[in-house]
């Protein structure tokens, strides 16, 4: 469905990938794992073709979905044409907002379609959110902006959900729901990359995972067996 070919990515000079490779089948979950800096939320924004100076300028390689190369399509249509969303690390919702009009805006892409069964799905999902609907969503906890930040992506009507650090902030029970929550959306043919610093249990959850370090790919494989190399447990896993 994705494959990413020798890409390369900079932050003006200093170049953040260097020469990375991974694909993604349709219906997987597919974590990329590392320590900070080692270029996994720089990997999401290049995937979504977002723009400097908080993105990468992508400097070499390919990326290609459905065998087509999306390299010269622009953020907007990565969403609405591709179907391909980001909830992004930090939340970013619209702190002045209510829920509902935070789910509401990030149905720009459907073209007067109704938005009616995506958001009882969300409310569904996330029944805290359907409380909440006509909250300000600055008022809310940080799990419950976490929910939104999710909920808001699935209001795309995306094939492809990319999450960058989706258990940031989050108490445990809160964190280990939201990756529940992720394995049930996968089960109704959700495609997902997970960024995710809780190694451990990104691989719990994933088909398969890469491990970037500085901008490289060092191993990947099926999920389970990367939890058990002695060397990715010493690295990333506590021992």
């Amino acid at each position: 469905m994705i494959r990413v070919s020798n890409l390369k990515a900079a932050y003006g000079k200093i170049e953040a990938l260097h020469g990375i490779s991974f694909h993604v089948e349709k219906g997987e979950i597919v974590t990329l794992i590392g320590a900070n800096g080692a270029g996994k939320s720089t990997t999401l924004k290049a995937l979504m073709r977002l723009v400097p100076p908080e993105a990468p300028t992508v400097t070499g390689g390919d990326i290609t979905f459905d065998g087509a190369s999306i390299l010269g399509m622009p953020a907007h249509r990565i969403v609405s044409d591709i179907r391909m969303t980001l909830a992004p690390e930090g939340r970013r919702i619209f702190g002045n907002l209510t829920v509902m009009e935070n789910l509401q805006l990030a149905s720009w892409s459907r073209k007067g379609e109704s938005t009616d069964k995506e958001i009882q799905h969300v409310f569904e999902l996330f029944p805290r959110l359907a409380e909440r609907a006509r909250q300000r969503s600055d008022t809310l906890s940080g799990g419950e902006q976490q929910m939104l930040a999710v909920g808001r992506a699935l209001m795309t009507k995306c094939s492809v959900l990319l999450l960058d650090e989706p258990s940031m902030g989050l108490a445990p029970l809160i964190m280990y729901d939201m990756f529940r929550t992720l394995k049930r959306l996968n089960a109704e043919g959700l495609t997902i990359i997970v960024v995710e610093q809780n190694a451990h249990l990104a691989l719990k959850v994933a088909d398969r995972g890469y491990v970037l370090d500085t901008g490289e790919i060092v191993a990947e494989g099926p999920a389970e067996e990367l939890l058990h190399r002695p060397e990715i447990k010493a690295a990333y896993l506590g021992g």
